[in-house]
């Protein structure tokens, strides 16, 4: 009876991963492309022109986005890494403007890019000699771009003017998991999930078309998130 308890010690063991394995620790840099999804919201309740009584914002949608980056760090032992990482992301995104004050819409769509410099930590668990599981975590800031903004009439879909792009710099933090196999001895191959968080864009402080160039209160889109998959080369040195 009384190894029971080491049998159940060894059966659950066997189900946790361990810290990776490896003989080297060193310098390390890479690559990566991704997909995915973003949402967003909005608080703005004061939109547009002052004359117009205040616009207000709502159904915030963004498109399929694509993103490219970069990272280098260092890896302090088989398990314990940290890096810098660099990411561009893009995609479409488009709002509607209600102006209570004339009872009109207005529907904007224009490009939401966002360029994220993060400082990042990872684990890695040794899932066999040259297959890890990653974790990692990152916090840093967001260059959150909303570029060739375009307004048109909400009833009729013409055209009624441009809205001068801005870029906006936020707070960013991103929570990642993956799998990494090793090619050769000095290339990694990972396939990544991550959920990050961007921040908020605005527009910029100008309109121009119907009613020539005018000013503006910006319309902002708040609380962004992007969750992504995709794949990245590592070189370790």
């Amino acid at each position: 009876m009384a190894s029971r308890p080491w049998i159940a010690a060894t059966v659950v063991a066997a189900f946790i991963p361990a810290p990776a394995l490896a003989d080297d620790t060193g310098f390390f840099a890479g690559l990566d492309l991704s997909g995915g999804a973003a949402f967003g919201s909005s608080g703005t309740t004061d939109g547009g022109a002052p004359w117009a009584g205040g616009g207000v914002v709502g159904n915030v949608k963004f498109h399929g986005a694509v993103g490219i980056g970069g990272e280098i760090g260092y890896r302090f032992d088989p398990a314990l890494s940290a890096f810098v990482s660099y990411r561009h992301s893009q995609g479409g995104v488009n709002w509607d403007v209600d102006f209570p004050a004339f009872g009109i819409v207005s529907g904007f769509e224009g490009t939401a890019v966002s360029d994220a410099v993060m400082a990042n930590l990872s684990y890695d668990f040794a899932l066999s000699g040259d297959t890890t599981l990653r974790a990692s975590a990152g916090v840093g800031l967001s260059f959150n771009t909303l570029s060739d903004v375009v307004e048109k009439d909400g009833a009729s879909g013409l055209f009624l003017a441009d809205i001068a792009g801005h870029t906006h710099v936020s707070p960013a933090a991103q929570l990642g998991a993956g799998i990494r196999h090793r090619l050769t001895r000095n290339a990694i191959l990972g396939l990544d999930a991550a959920l990050s968080y961007n921040g908020g864009f605005a527009t910029g402080t100008t309109r121009s078309g119907n009613l020539g160039v005018t000013p503006i209160n910006p319309y902002g889109i708040d609380d962004v998130w992007r969750a992504n998959i995709g794949a990245s080369l590592r070189f370790e040195f």
